[in-house]
C-alpha cells in the first residue's frame, strides 16, 4: 500500500477516534467568558488519563452511559463546584456554550453529528455550589436537524440560545448535553457540561415537563437509538433520509 494512502487511513482513523469535544466557556450575549470560570471542570476516566496525557483532551472523552450519575454535568464535576463561579444573566437574554477543546487542542467545533439540549435545575436554597444536579431539570432549549441529512450544530462551535423571559429568578444549574445518536444498540456518546447561572427578572412563569438525570434516559429511547433512515453518513441513501422527522428525547421545551 502507498504510503500517502496509509497515511490518509491513519489520519480518518485518529480523526474518527479523537475527535472529541468538551464546552468549558459560558457565552453572555456572544461574548465568551474564562474557560471554566462559569462552567464545572471535568476530568478524563483514568486510563485516558494516562494515554493522552496532553492539554485538556482527557475532558473530551465522552461519556456512554445514561444511568451513570456522572451525566449530570460531567464526569466528576461536582469535585469543581466549589471552585466554580455564578455568571449573572437577564432572564430573555442570549447565553450559550462554547467548544473549549477537541482532538486538535484548544477552542474546535461539535464534532459528533447529533443534536444538543439545554436544561436548567434550580438549586435548593440557591446554594448552586453545594447542588448536585438530581433535583428536577426543565428543557429550554434543542439544537436539532437542519435538514434531512444534517444537523444544526455540525461544524459549529457555538450553540447560543435564549433564558426564557419568565424564568423565575435564582440560581440554577444550567445543563449542556450534546451527543451522538446512532442505531447501534448502547453506542450512543454524551458530552456534557453545567454552568453556574443566577438568573435575573420578574420572573411569573411556572417551568413545566421535568426531567432527573439520571433517571429519564433509556438507550434505546426514540431520538437516543436512531432508525436507519435518520443516521447521518449511515447505509440510507441521501434522498431516501428523514432526519426532519427527528424527535429528541426528554420533555418538551418550556418556552416561559
Amino acid at each position: 500500500m502507498k504510503p500517502q494512502l496509509l497515511g490518509l487511513l491513519a489520519w480518518f482513523f485518529m480523526s474518527e477516534v479523537l475527535a472529541h469535544n468538551t464546552m468549558g466557556i459560558l457565552l453572555v450575549n456572544q461574548t465568551a467568558t474564562p474557560e471554566w470560570l462559569y462552567v464545572r471542570d471535568v476530568m478524563g476516566p483514568n486510563y485516558e488519563d494516562e494515554i493522552f496525557p496532553w492539554g485538556q483532551y482527557h475532558k473530551t472523552i465522552p461519556q456512554m452511559d445514561v444511568h451513570h450519575p456522572d451525566i449530570t454535568c460531567g464526569r466528576k464535576a461536582f469535585a469543581a463546584a466549589a471552585n466554580t463561579s455564578t455568571a449573572d444573566v437577564i432572564a430573555g437574554s442570549e447565553v450559550g456554550f462554547r467548544v473549549s477543546w477537541d482532538a486538535y487542542g484548544p477552542g474546535g467545533e461539535f464534532y459528533h453529528r447529533g443534536p444538543a439540549q439545554i436544561y436548567l435545575s434550580r438549586a435548593p436554597g440557591d446554594d448552586v455550589e453545594n447542588y448536585r444536579g438530581d433535583g428536577d431539570w426543565f428543557k429550554i432549549a434543542v439544537a436539532g436537524p437542519k435538514d434531512n441529512n444534517s444537523w444544526l450544530l455540525s461544524g459549529e462551535g457555538d450553540f447560543n440560545f435564549s433564558i426564557p423571559l419568565t424564568t423565575p429568578p435564582g440560581k440554577y444549574l444550567m445543563r449542556i448535553e450534546q451527543f451522538w445518536p446512532t442505531d447501534s444498540y448502547n453506542y450512543s456518546q454524551w458530552f456534557v457540561n453545567c454552568a453556574h447561572v443566577n438568573i435575573m427578572g420578574e420572573g411569573g412563569g411556572s417551568p413545566a415537563g421535568f426531567a432527573r438525570f439520571p433517571g429519564t434516559y433509556e438507550i434505546d429511547d426514540p431520538g437516543i437509538r436512531l432508525p436507519g433512515n435518520q443516521m447521518v453518513l449511515g447505509s440510507v441513501k441521501v434522498e431516501d433520509m428523514r432526519l426532519l422527522e427527528y424527535k429528541p428525547p426528554g420533555p418538551a421545551v418550556w418556552a416561559g
